[in-house]
């Protein structure tokens, strides 16, 4: 008995941990939770079902309504257009908003006036529908001018008829200028923003009068309006005595507009722009040392002492630009040339191909093979850089054509976009063979690249091609590559591969982002030798590209990587394992754009056209509204402006984590 009530227990015990052990099944998903799952699947694949989509544009769940109005603005159906015009005016604010986000992505100019309509609808669909104008141009201007005038609408949609504004060409200065005086901050700033955008030399004085605004982020607006090509020299007197406040402004931002403005009138602001060189944030110095070669002549004194004020790289480097344009190699002085570090050689390489151009010819090709290549696409580029002079362009293309054998994919991208303007069969010859090294990349740039070559090369010679490069096209086979399809269709002998269909993961896979999208928001952290960046992740509205980002934080793909491109006031951007700008996961993923703008401190994911994201994200250092609508918005900066402020090209992203 004993012996049978041991084992029992042994039984029981031995069940009820297997029972343990085994992963509980996923919490099942609501009806509208699984028509998101199917319609991610849609915009992932772009292989649209209209039976579904069309059955959820007239759900009577306004989120399946919501949900699929966004779907088809993503994957641009027209098909569905009369059904997005009919959600325009729908009774649930996040239907409408919607909507009339998607109805601007497809740039549906029938819709100019509803969305003129919408204006007077509520703050949601106001604010839409006047994004939605600014896209449609110049059929949306009457419908802008008239809303800017109309002091009755909510501030939230006459601030966004203020940055629709901006699309217009001419800005409508007349509209705007009342509005620069606004006791309200988020109009009066984007007032400025417009007129400073639009470089508007009709509304430059009336910028010019909010010099002293009690708003940093109308002040930084009008040092970006002062300079010179908006001022002209009828109030140069009036922007330069701006810009001398405004150089010693409280606000960094503020400082870094002003240095880039004043450089503009040239020598006569050489002391301001010298003493900027020594001012606390790195944005202004770097912003000032890449303005030298405005306000300084050929003394070489004056370079050296600019040169030797900062020992930072980025700052050196930005210092040696401006020189060799007055004909000063300062390159020398630090021996970039013969540096361990690659940036170094890269740059110095860059430097050599200033100046007269049969000159740099000479220095670039008496240059040895570097080891490093990405300095050697550093290489190609400078070759690239000189192609359309006159005197060496047969002898560039020469050289390019030989880099295109190089093992590096960087080196190969470079050269065949160098080579493709006036492209040759010649060079169409060996950007076959190019073509062929290609096809082993993990990163699909040189067969883009391929691609963009051969369209130029065959729409320059409709003559018979020669034999051999006729029978290497003919060769070719479709690419399973989405984009390289999307490319090479561009090609009328090519066009029947035309299509923008990716292939499905199964449902179950799209059903799990939709839950990872529910609850709390995740939080992205980066860690940088200067301080984290805490950020929010949008899951909810970018669940494709939050996976994408948190899958290669997870497995340490971040870590230790540099940020390669900073822009003062505008974007820090990492996430490119090579470091120069040419590096990815080696795959893209689908473009989600969304209602959210960019802000200061938000978080998008970098591109080099439509659905090419992969790994490179940035951070915006200030509002850019002209991104809003272009790139994936997908997080927000919620701790670390200063540390954001605070970033250098070059600086270490020391860990990314996801939390």
């Amino acid at each position: 008995m004993r012996l049978r009530l041991c084992c029992s227990l042994v039984v029981i015990v031995v069940i009820v941990a297997a029972s343990a052990c085994r992963p509980s099944a996923p919490e099942p998903l609501t009806p509208h939770q699984f028509a998101r799952a199917r319609l991610l699947r849609i915009e992932d694949t772009h292989r649209d079902e209209p039976h579904l989509v069309d059955s959820l544009l007239a759900s009577l769940d306004a989120r399946d309504r919501a949900s699929a109005a966004m779907t088809v603005g993503r994957i641009g159906n027209r098909a569905h257009l009369p059904a997005l015009r009919r959600l325009a005016t729908d009774a649930d604010t996040a239907v409408a908003g919607n909507a009339l986000f998607a109805l601007g992505l497809l740039k549906d100019t029938v819709s100019a006036s509803l969305a003129a309509t919408a204006l007077n609808a509520g703050a949601v669909q106001g604010t839409e529908a006047a994004w939605m104008l600014g896209e449609l141009g110049e059929h949306g201007r009457d419908a802008i001018v008239n809303g800017l005038a109309d002091s009755s609408l909510p501030s939230s949609t006459r601030a966004a008829l203020l940055l629709a504004a901006t699309r217009l060409r001419p800005v409508p200065v007349t509209a705007i200028i009342p509005v620069l005086s606004s006791p309200d901050s988020a109009l009066a700033w984007r007032a400025a923003y417009a007129i400073a955008r639009g470089r508007s030399a009709a509304g430059a004085r009336a910028l010019l009068s909010q010099s002293e605004s009690r708003w940093p982020a109308v002040r930084e607006q009008v040092a970006r309006g002062a300079s010179r090509g908006i001022a002209g020299d009828s109030l140069a007197g009036i922007a330069r005595a701006a810009l001398a406040r405004l150089v010693a402004d409280t606000n960094a931002l503020v400082r870094i507009n002003a240095v880039r403005s004043v450089a503009t009138f040239g020598a006569p602001s050489r002391a301001l722009v010298v003493a900027a060189l020594r001012d606390a944030d790195a944005g202004v110095r770097l912003s000032a040392a890449q303005s030298l070669d405005l306000v300084l002549d050929s003394a070489a004194t004056s370079w050296t002492s600019a040169f030797d004020a900062d020992t930072a790289f980025v700052m050196r480097r930005a210092v040696a630009e401006g020189a060799v344009k007055r004909g000063i190699n300062l390159a020398s002085r630090a021996s970039w040339s013969s540096s361990d570090v690659w940036q170094q050689r890269a740059a110095a390489v860059g430097l050599a191909a200033r100046g007269d151009a049969a000159t740099a010819l000479d220095r670039l090709a008496r240059l040895p093979a570097d080891k490093d290549g990405r300095v050697r696409a550093a290489t190609s580029a400078a070759f690239a850089a000189l192609g359309d002079t006159g005197r060496v362009r047969d002898a560039v293309r020469s050289h390019l054509r030989r880099m295109l054998a190089d093992d590096d994919v960087g080196v190969r991208t470079t050269s065949l976009a160098g080579l493709t303007r006036r492209a040759t069969t010649d060079d169409l010859a060996a950007a076959l063979v190019a073509y062929d090294l290609a096809s082993t990349d993990r990163d699909n740039d040189a067969r883009l690249a391929f691609w963009t070559l051969a369209d130029s090369a065959l729409a320059r010679h409709a003559v018979p091609l020669p034999d051999s490069v006729e029978k290497r096209l003919r060769g070719l086979q479709r690419p399973s590559d989405l984009l390289e399809r999307q490319a090479a269709s561009r090609i009328e002998r090519f066009a029947a591969w035309r299509d923008s269909i990716g292939t499905a993961r199964p449902l179950a896979w799209y059903e799990e982002r939709i839950r990872e999208s529910l609850g709390t928001p995740p939080t992205l952290w980066i860690n940088t030798d200067r301080g984290p960046l805490e950020l929010t992740l949008f899951a909810r509205d970018a669940p494709l590209t939050v996976y994408n980002i948190a899958s290669l934080a997870r497995r340490g793909y971040f870590d230790n990587q540099r940020f390669h491109r900073v822009v003062p006031n505008f974007v820090v951007q990492g996430g490119d394992p090579r470091g120069d700008g040419n590096g990815g996961p080696g795959y893209a993923i689908r473009d989600e754009l969304n209602r959210h703008r960019y802000l200061r401190g938000t978080l998008g994911m970098a591109l080099s056209g439509p659905n090419t994201g992969g790994s490179q994200f940035f951070v915006t250092h200030s509002p850019q509204p002209h991104l809003d609508g272009g790139y994936t918005v997908f997080g927000r900066l919620v701790r670390g402006g200063d540390v954001l402020d605070s970033i250098v090209q070059g600086d270490r992203i020391v860990r990314v984590t996801v939390h």
